[in-house]
Parts: C-alpha cells; sequence; structure tokens
C-alpha cells in the first residue's frame, strides 16, 4: 500500500490493512469498484492515522539511522556532481591540486554540518546543534582561506584516472546509505525525567520556529502540572518532540515562519547556485542548460509555496468561527 511511507505506525496500518482485506472478502467485490483510487484511499488513510510520534520517529530526529541516510544520499549527490565537473573540465584524466582538495572538504563540511545540526536541531537539542554548525562552518572557513593562501599548482598526484577520483568520492555515501538500511528500526525514547523532558521539549518548540515566549508559556503550563502532581511528564504527555510539533502545527506564527523559510532557501539558493555556475562557467557546454534548470527550480519554489501558504489555510476556519 501506498500509506506504508507515511507516518502511520506499523501496528496501525497492519490492522488497517487486514480491515480493508476483510472488507474486500465480504463484499466479493474487486478493492478498486469497493475503495476507488488506491492513491487517495491512502491519502486520507495516511491523514486520518498518522501520529505524531511516527513523524518524530522518521524524522532525521529520531534517531541515527534517518540522519545518516540523508548524510549519505547528500555526500552521493556531492560526489556524483563533482565526477561529472571533473570529465567536463578535464576529461578521462586529472591532476589533483591540493587546494581544490581542501576547498572540496571545506564544502563537503558545511553540508555535514548542516544535516548533523538540523538532525539535532529536530532532536531539540538546540545548543549541540549550534555548535555543530559553528564548528562547520568554522572549519570550512579554514580549509578555504588556506587554499586561498597556498593557491593552485600544488599537485597531490598527477594523471589521475577519473573513475578512481569516483569511486574514492562515491564510497562514504554508499557506505552510509548501506549502513543506514542494514541498521536496526529505532524506537523513540519512552522514560524521561521531567527535567530532561521539559528541556527536549522546550527545544523541539524552538526547532520548530515558535516564538521564545509562546514556547516559555508552554513549558511553563507543563511545568505547573508536574509540580501540582500531575506526571510523569512522559506518561501524562507523551513524547516531548511529538508534543512539540503537534503544538507548533497549530501555532499561526510558526507555521508562518517555516513557511517563509523554506520558501526564501528554495527560491534563492538554486538562483545563487545558477549565478555561481554562470560566473565561472564551470559546467562548459552544459553551463546554460544547468543553470536554467536552476533558474527554473527557483522561480517554481514561490508558486509551490505559495499554495500552501499557511494563512491561506486559516481563513475558513477563522470565517466558520
Amino acid at each position: 500500500m501506498a500509506i506504508a511511507g507515511k507516518a502511520v505506525p506499523a501496528p496501525v496500518r497492519e490492522a488497517r490493512e487486514l480491515e480493508l482485506l476483510e472488507a474486500v472478502r465480504n463484499a466479493a467485490t474487486p478493492a478498486a469498484d469497493l475503495f476507488g483510487d488506491a492513491g487517495e484511499l491512502a491519502a486520507e488513510d495516511a491523514a486520518e492515522l498518522a501520529t505524531a510520534e511516527e513523524v518524530v520517529r522518521l524524522s532525521t530526529g529520531g534517531g541515527l539511522r534517518p540522519a545518516l541516510r540523508e548524510v549519505g544520499g547528500v555526500m552521493l549527490g556531492v560526489a556524483v556532481v563533482a565526477t561529472m565537473l571533473l570529465l567536463l573540465r578535464s576529461g578521462w584524466f586529472v591532476d589533483l591540486d591540493i587546494a581544490h582538495i581542501m576547498v572540496a572538504m571545506g564544502l563537503a563540511m558545511v553540508f555535514i554540518g548542516w544535516i548533523v545540526g538540523r538532525a539535532l536541531s529536530s532532536a531539540g537539542l538546540t545548543v549541540a546543534a549550534v555548535s555543530v554548525l559553528v564548528a562547520s562552518c568554522a572549519i570550512a572557513v579554514a580549509a578555504i582561506s588556506s587554499a586561498t593562501k597556498l593557491g593552485s599548482g600544488y599537485i597531490a598526484a598527477s594523471n589521475v584516472s577519473v573513475l578512481l577520483v569516483a569511486l574514492i568520492l562515491l564510497t562514504p555515501g554508499i557506505a552510509a546509505l548501506v549502513i543506514a538500511g542494514r541498521m536496526p528500526q529505532q524506537t523513540l525514547a519512552q522514560n524521561w525525567d521531567d527535567a530532561a523532558w521539559l528541556k527536549r521539549f522546550r527545544g523541539g518548540l524552538r526547532s520548530r520556529l515558535m516564538p521564545a515566549a509562546t514556547a516559555h508559556e508552554h513549558a511553563a503550563e507543563i511545568s505547573q502540572a508536574l509540580e501540582g502532581g500531575v506526571g510523569p511528564a512522559h506518561k501524562e504527555f507523551g513524547h516531548p518532540l511529538a508534543l512539540a510539533r503537534e503544538l507548533a502545527d497549530l501555532d499561526h506564527t510558526a507555521r508562518s515562519r517555516r513557511w517563509w523559510l523554506s520558501t526564501i532557501v528554495g527560491t534563492v539558493v538554486p538562483l545563487t547556485i545558477a549565478t555561481a555556475i554562470i560566473t565561472m562557467n564551470s559546467w562548459g557546454v552544459f553551463t546554460i542548460p544547468v543553470a536554467v534548470i536552476l533558474l527554473i527550480s527557483s522561480s517554481v519554489a514561490p508558486v509551490v509555496g505559495w499554495r500552501t501558504r499557511p494563512w491561506a489555510k486559516s481563513r475558513p476556519q477563522e470565517n466558520a468561527s
């Protein structure tokens, strides 16, 4: 079923599948005639049966496996692009310039640091996320600065096969994906002491871009409830990140902030990359086609974003009330 890829807990999904199979057997009618389009039914079931806990478990903040999978995917994509650039600019053999290697390593640190930082932020570990982002950016700046001072012309190896370089570049990403695929499904922590629960809850609210004052109010309400004898927090309120996600999804300001961030990033990043490609002519004869694709991508992001703007969804509810 298409619902298998959604944030629906496995026991719930299996029970729903058995329910549908039983309905088909009892009706003695083909499933397509009984339920209609499978994709539409799966979308309806996913919207109804998905849980915040499952969303958290599957997100990069839910454990090492999804974060490692995303790191592997990014590293693999960067390796493929780098290999194509080498083929276009140098042919089948390339001289490995030390300065270029240092710049590439610095940029790779930015990508990896961003993913790890985002995973830590999604897990409610804001301080650790900021620390990782700052450290990765510092390493990248140091690497690029050192490469600039060194200058080009210092060759680490000459006439190296691009296929060998591609194998070296692709190996870390493939290894990360293989390791992530072989890791067991992570489970969310069930037992929390109240202090750790509240800290992770506040971090989860802030990572979803809820205003600090609003996040403090939610945390204060729960803290007061715990002081009044309610609790422990994990039994009374569930997983801290799941509750934080639910509250942040209901907060108009948080939704608007996330919308603006995703729309701006989706517009500015492709535009910046396209500008850099055109300026440096780094893709040779493919410079214009690649730049056009990126420019189209940057123009599509605002259109798609406008359709999902949070204030458009909130108007019917406000009018109804």
